[in-house]
């Protein structure tokens, strides 16, 4: 089973637009007839890798959901892509290892997305960068963090 679905490009920062695509993406969700749990954390990582783009990329930015599997694994893959330089994954996870790393400092989102996704990362393109995650829908459903069913 494959579903892609395209969110679409988000060229303005606001909470009605950001309201509007979440309240979009809710009802696909549940179409595809995904547990409110899974829903919710596709949302919270979503959200997070949206406020991301447009909080320090550059627009447009755009939103592609896949979601594969079969009906005992089902993963749901997010691509947030902007015009920015990008980031470096790596780095980042390893500012959160390092002993002066406060979260009053930022980096909350990113962390958010690391324990909800089973995996995340940040790819170049030709007009700036992708930031991807994969969220497991079954760990979701089961309650249990992706880190966790490892």
């Amino acid at each position: 089973m494959e579903h892609t679905y395209m969110q679409g490009v988000v060229s303005a920062a606001g909470s009605a637009v950001l309201c509007d695509r979440r309240g979009d993406l809710r009802r696909k969700l549940t179409e595809w007839g995904l547990e409110r749990s899974a829903r919710e954390d596709i949302l919270l990582v979503t959200g997070e890798l949206l406020a991301n783009a447009l909080g320090h990329g550059r627009p447009p930015v755009r939103v592609v959901f896949t979601e594969t599997g079969t009906d005992d694994s089902r993963y749901l893959h997010i691509e947030v892509t902007d015009g920015g330089t990008g980031i470096d994954a790596g780095r980042v996870r390893a500012t959160w290892r390092h002993p002066s790393f406060s979260l009053a400092d930022g980096g909350r989102g990113l962390l958010i997305v690391d324990t909800l996704a089973e995996s995340w990362g940040d790819v170049p393109t030709t007009e700036g960068h992708t930031v991807w995650a994969d969220v497991d829908c079954a760990a979701a459903h089961a309650g249990v963090p992706a880190r966790a069913t490892g």
